[in-house]
């Protein structure tokens, strides 16, 4: 006998099939297997032997040997504590994250993506390395010689005597502007410069080889001080060879400011105004002389060309001096070639914005000193300048 079959449940299964037709499809959400993310090993060029050397300099701005030999002196300023949580940077990536961020300008963003680090620790690396290169060298590498060093007073004004004949010229003076997004408060004004862009102008005075003597980075306003007070403090500071970066002391430069009124108002110019008695020490002996352009008040210190060419001796004269004081010129753009953050527009406060022009002109003076080959950079592709995009100078002028 067959087995009975209930007819209804065939209605049922093709009702149940037909309900299942008609429900709204609705959406479904898997969850995607999660997978562990391994960052990158970090790039350490400094120990990557496959890197040509001109290819390393183009890098860092410096030979290998140099950037060993700078991260081993910066070793006791840039440790970070062992026993802190995460990876902490070495030392020699902090060397090599600042001078990377001064050298080539880049975002943090991309200094990141380069050492395989967050943009925040790129950040805090390259000012790290920027405050313990101002607290290492910044006395040693731009400062006048002093007053009983005879013998590199008179290098110096050899060096420019030679150069076009004019005696007594110890240094060349001048200012330069460096780029700087509108800062963000009410004085954003005073920093658009002549040229209608933000900017911060440093006075710098230079020798007869383009390196920085005297670097004038701050301004004391004198509505807020006593006059008492303000000589105590220039004296202060020229006898640190008038630099000066605190806190008591106001950042000044702002784009707007004049060669002439930023020289009146800096330690320098104050020291040089004294016709007789100077305040502190001398800065530079009695007798000699800085050179300038017509920008500068008339100083007994401070030869400017003439006003007027009525003679022909006036004119020659102005043509030998414009040639003399063309050195300031020249280390101002060797400067900003090698450290290309000077030619953009910094995302950053006035006050570090000071500090990285600052550095820049500290190690700059370094590599000079140490004899550092200097290239002449070209950031177009090889089609586009011509193969290699580099052109080796020497590192005097």
């Amino acid at each position: 006998m067959a087995p009975f079959i209930d007819p209804s449940l065939d209605f049922m299964a093709i009702w149940l099939c037909i309900l299942e037709q008609r429900r709204p499809l609705q959406e479904r959400y898997i969850r995607a297997i999660r997978h562990a993310y391994r960052r990158p090993e970090r790039w350490e060029p400094w120990n990557d032997e496959r890197i040509p050397p001109i290819r390393f300099i183009e890098l860092f701005r410096m030979p290998r040997e140099d950037f060993i030999w700078l991260a081993d002196h910066l070793r006791e300023d840039l440790q970070l504590d062992p026993l802190r949580r995460g990876d902490p940077l070495s030392v020699e990536a902090q060397v090599a994250v600042g001078l990377y961020r001064l050298g080539h300008g880049s975002t943090y963003v991309t200094i990141g993506h380069i050492f395989n680090i967050g943009k925040e620790t790129a950040d805090n690396a390259s000012a790290r390395f920027v405050t313990a290169v101002l607290a290492k060298f910044r006395i040693k590498a731009i400062s006048f010689p002093h007053l009983n060093n005879t013998s590199q007073w008179a290098e110096i004004e050899e060096s420019f005597e030679n150069k076009h004949g004019i005696p007594g010229i110890v240094g060349a003076i001048d200012g330069t502007h460096v780029p700087l997004r509108k800062p963000p408060n009410d004085r954003w004004k005073s920093y658009i410069n002549r040229k209608s862009w933000a900017s911060i102008v440093f006075q710098c005075v230079v020798d007869g080889e383009g390196n920085f003597r005297n670097v004038h980075l701050t301004t004391i306003p004198r509505s807020n001080i006593s006059s008492a007070l303000a000589r105590k403090i220039w004296a202060v500071i020229v006898l640190m060879g008038g630099i000066c970066i605190s806190p008591q002391v106001s950042g000044g430069g702002p784009g707007s400011m004049h060669d002439g009124r930023l020289f009146r108002r800096s330690a320098l110019g104050h020291n040089l105004s004294q016709r007789g008695d100077t305040v502190g020490t001398p800065v530079i002996p009695r007798g000699k002389y800085l050179i300038g352009d017509a920008g500068y008040p008339a100083n007994v210190r401070v030869l400017v060309p003439y006003p007027s060419v009525a003679n022909p001796a006036n004119e020659d004269f102005n043509f030998i001096h414009s040639l003399t004081r063309m050195i300031v010129e020249q280390a101002f753009g060797r400067l900003k070639n090698r450290f290309r953050i000077l030619l953009h527009a910094q995302l950053a406060r006035p006050i570090r914005a000071r500090k990285n022009a600052f550095a820049c002109m500290v190690l700059h003076n370094m590599l000079n000193k140490r004899g550092t080959m200097y290239l002449l950079w070209d950031n177009r592709s090889p089609d586009e300048a011509g193969s290699p995009n580099y052109i080796i100078l020497m590192t005097t002028i």
